[in-house]
């Protein structure tokens, strides 16, 4: 089954260590194939790629090979930047934490379990059990999720959308003629800098 399989870490080297048997595993051609695996890092509460691995130019153009650089834009871009602020918390790795978002997509476990310098590793699979990379994983303190690669897919194109429509929304709206209500805010404002201007010279003055 095609997968995205995600390892969270709190230890950049367990994941470093957890990087080089992927690659490893990827290098001998067993049953489990690996096309991508993409390192992602919170920091300062935003979430970028910092560094990927793939199986060549040809997967990087098909629909496998695109999944990484996806996630990527989309975590990354206004709408990850908007997941981000609207969490108040993270959830991080505890073992309990899928009961406490059973119906998270990807976008939403990354954004919810990553505390800053966190890392996730994130790995596009195709396997025809759990039990190699489940193997390869549990050597380490970490937590795993899999999403099939499909619908990870179809959540990236739907993200796109859903960012161009806002991207839309936003321009029309910062371009429209101003309402009778902006314009009132204006003069109010104008007044308010007045106020704040004469207050700082009666300050120096004094």
């Amino acid at each position: 089954m095609e997968n995205v399989i995600v390892g969270y870490f709190s230890e950049e080297q367990a994941a470093l260590d957890a990087l080089a048997d992927l690659e490893n595993m990827q290098k001998s051609g067993g049953e489990t194939q690996i096309a991508q695996v993409g390192i992602f890092k919170k920091d300062q509460g935003m979430i970028s790629l910092r560094r990927s691995i793939g199986s060549g130019a040809e997967a990087d153009e098909s629909i496998i090979g695109g999944v990484i650089g996806g996630i990527t834009g989309v975590i990354a871009g206004p709408i990850g930047t908007l997941l981000s602020v609207g969490v108040g918390g993270s959830v991080g790795i505890e073992k309990n934490a899928p009961h406490m978002m059973p119906d998270a997509n990807l976008f939403w476990s990354m954004t919810l379990r990553m505390k800053d310098e966190h890392i996730a590793i994130v790995a596009v699979v195709q396997e025809l059990d759990q039990t190699s990379l489940d193997q390869l994983l549990g050597r380490y303190t970490t937590i795993t999720e899999r999403f099939g690669a499909a619908e990870v897919q179809e959540e990236i194109e739907h993200a796109r959308n859903l960012q161009d429509r806002l991207e839309k929304t936003v321009r029309e709206e910062l371009t429209a003629d101003r309402s009778a209500q902006r314009d009132k805010r204006v003069q109010d404002l104008k007044v308010a800098a007045k106020t704040d201007f004469a207050n700082l010279m009666a300050e120096r003055q004094g």
